[in-house]
């Protein structure tokens, strides 16, 4: 239901803004990043047309929840995957010997996280289907500490299945290490090389502050609106 009243939407609160960088250079990175993860955006303008309109709010609601879906069958995945390694033996324990101790634990920690972030998955998806934009808008977020908990909680499954790829990939690895076969060391290498440049390239691609001055003034002078 689109709303009806002829009053101008509001305008973002102070307390949803991105913390000043110059004055909060660790607060500001920090919001942003939870932004990020939360909402794929380092920014909540976007976000807040949601809490201002039914429209923008289903559109968003429903956008999100399938996102989300998708974070948690990718997250059984890993469950699966890591319970596969906690209960069974290598054919090759001498090839990849994923059962020693450093490997085994961090498996059982991929598990672990595998199983908190499907439980938290789900929680978020069941809420976020139930609740409505007046209450999330009047409740959730009433309060900067509000926003991020709520921000927080809405990323813990991304967060948890992130920890739970991470540490069985470190297992994989380490077992890979551990063989003693030195093209299967190689080869790990090479996956590492490949992978570890991924992140921070997105984060440039992502932040506005990386454009060329040049651009970011056209950009504000053209009035172009902001992707995110």
């Amino acid at each position: 239901m689109e709303n009806t009243t002829n009053q101008p939407p509001e305008s973002l609160p102070d307390y949803w803004a991105v913390p000043d960088f110059n004055r909060h250079p660790i607060l500001s990175v920090l919001f942003r990043t939870l932004c990020l993860i939360s909402m794929a955006r380092p920014s909540l303008e976007h976000h807040w047309r949601s809490k201002i309109n039914d429209d923008e709010w289903e559109k968003h609601r429903r956008n999100f929840v399938n996102r989300l879906s998708n974070t948690n069958i990718a997250t059984g995945l890993v469950l699966t995957t890591s319970a596969v390694f906690l209960s069974t033996q290598p054919p090759l324990t001498s090839f990849l010997p994923y059962t020693i101790r450093t490997c085994y634990i961090l498996a059982l920690g991929s598990f672990a996280h595998a199983l908190g972030g499907l439980l938290s998955g789900l929680a978020v998806v069941n809420i976020y289907e139930a609740c409505d934009r007046i209450w999330a808008k009047d409740v959730l977020t009433a309060t900067r500490f509000r926003l991020c908990c709520t921000l927080l909680f809405i990323s813990w499954p991304t967060i948890s299945l992130t920890i739970s790829i991470l540490f069985l990939m470190l297992s994989l690895l380490i077992a890979c290490y551990a063989s003693g076969v030195w093209w299967l060391q190689f080869l790990a290498t090479i996956e590492i090389l490949s992978w570890a440049w991924l992140p921070s390239l997105f984060a440039w691609c992502a932040l506005e502050e990386t454009l060329p001055e040049r651009l970011r003034i056209s950009r504000r002078q053209t009035g172009t609106r902001h992707p995110f």
